[in-house]
Parts: C-alpha cells; sequence; structure tokens
C-alpha cells in the first residue's frame, strides 16, 4: 500500500542446500552469472555514480542497526551507510560480482543468493537497501515479498531504483528498446513499474517520489516499512 507520495562468511552446505531448494521452488536460480556486463560495470562504475549523484548518500544515511544491502555489485552503498548501522551483510548472485566483493570487502558477510529466494532468516534486519537492483532481478513480487519477510517488525526498506516512465512517449521508447537492453544489460528492463509492484507489496510505502526525472532513465527514491498487513 502506497500511503504518500563484520566478518566474512562462507555458507555452511546446509544453508546453500536450503536456499537451493527454495530458489527451485521459486523457479529461480541460485547464482547468476553475466560476466561482460558485471566486469563493464565494475569498470564504469564511477560514471554510474556521477549519474546517481546525491540519491545514493541521502537514502543510506536513514540506515540503521542490522542492514542487508540486496544486489550489492561493487558495494557502493557501503560506504554511504549512517553511523547508525551496527551490522552490513551483502547479498548478490552474480559470480563476477561476489569475486570483486570477496577481494574487497571480506571483512563483511557476503551471501550468494539471488533476490527472489534469500539465504538469510526471517525478521534479520532492520534496514534492507536496494539501489538499481529491481530493474534486474527475475521477479520483482517475489523480492519484495523477501525484503518484508527478513525485515523485523519495526524495520525499513530504503529503495533507490530507475523506473518505467510515466509519459507515453518516453515509455514507448523505453519498451521499444528494452529487449536489446536486457541482452547487453545483463538482464535490466527499462520499463519496470516499480511503483505499481510496491503498491501490490506487502510492504507499506511511506515516501516515493522521482529524484531524478530523465527522459530516458528516470530515477525514484523512497521508504517502506513492514507494516501490520
Amino acid at each position: 500500500m502506497i500511503r504518500s507520495i563484520f566478518h566474512s562468511k562462507w555458507l555452511p552446505d546446509s544453508n546453500e542446500n536450503s536456499l537451493h531448494f527454495r530458489a527451485i521452488s521459486k523457479g529461480v536460480g541460485t547464482v547468476r552469472d553475466h560476466p561482460r556486463f558485471a566486469q563493464a560495470y565494475i569498470w564504469g562504475q564511477d560514471l554510474i555514480e556521477r549519474m546517481v549523484g546525491d540519491i545514493r548518500k541521502e537514502q543510506n544515511q536513514r540506515a540503521s542497526g542490522a542492514t542487508l544491502i540486496v544486489g550489492a555489485g561493487t558495494g557502493s552503498d557501503i560506504s554511504q551507510l549512517g553511523p547508525a548501522v551496527t551490522q552490513v551483510v551483502l547479498l548478490e548472485p552474480d559470480h563476477t560480482m561476489l569475486s570483486f566483493l570477496r577481494n574487497n570487502y571480506a571483512h563483511l558477510r557476503i551471501i550468494a543468493s539471488p533476490a527472489e529466494a534469500m539465504n538469510v532468516g526471517d525478521g534479520e534486519f532492520d534496514t534492507v537497501i536496494t539501489s538499481l537492483v529491481l530493474c534486474s532481478v527475475d521477479r520483482v513480487d517475489d523480492t519484495l515479498r523477501e525484503i518484508y519477510r527478513v525485515l523485523k517488525p519495526t524495520g525499513q526498506y530504503l529503495f533507490m531504483e530507475h523506473v518505467k516512465h510515466e509519459a507515453i512517449v518516453p515509455s514507448l521508447l523505453q519498451s521499444t528498446v528494452n529487449p536489446l537492453w536486457k541482452r547487453v544489460g545483463g538482464g535490466c528492463h527499462l520499463n519496470r513499474d516499480i511503483r505499481r509492484s510496491l503498491s501490490h507489496s506487502p510492504l507499506e510505502v511511506l515516501e516515493y517520489s522521482i529524484v531524478k526525472p530523465n527522459f530516458f532513465i528516470p530515477i525514484i527514491a523512497g521508504r517502506a516499512v513492514k507494516g501490520s498487513r
């Protein structure tokens, strides 16, 4: 419902088996592999950060307590976290990104897992963060339900995502380009209606705003809580 606009851990075999079962039951793979896109993303992360501007920092400064970063990628969210964060856990399904994270953030707990079937327990986290992630998950609705599951009863979800344009012409352009974009962009979708997905999720959205009204890739940011549903 939209109400208004540190330490490294390798997963034990039992957890991996549990994750495999959960992922298969949801029809998703346990790991992904887009090596060319992932390597290009690593090389171009400074350019992406310039495009995002201060949005990531403004969002992540609101994180507190035990914090899960879903689709951690190159770890760009980590340095922007606020002082109230007490624990950081990184969740990432891509082999190339996992290698990058393990080489650069070995002191953190890193979990190889898809967002649609997270290998973490119920109610573990005070904050869950996604930044430019929902565009490339297999199933947005499953991901949002998983975020709801892993949040504590008083937990919050901080999101920054690029979305389907609300205007007709840019939206048509996004849909036209999207098939090719997905192939070269590691499964990224230009035209996902994240607002609609959030409104149909069990999360209660307290904030949702367009923070970068770009003609081709508009970016939204906001905050949701676990709520009572």
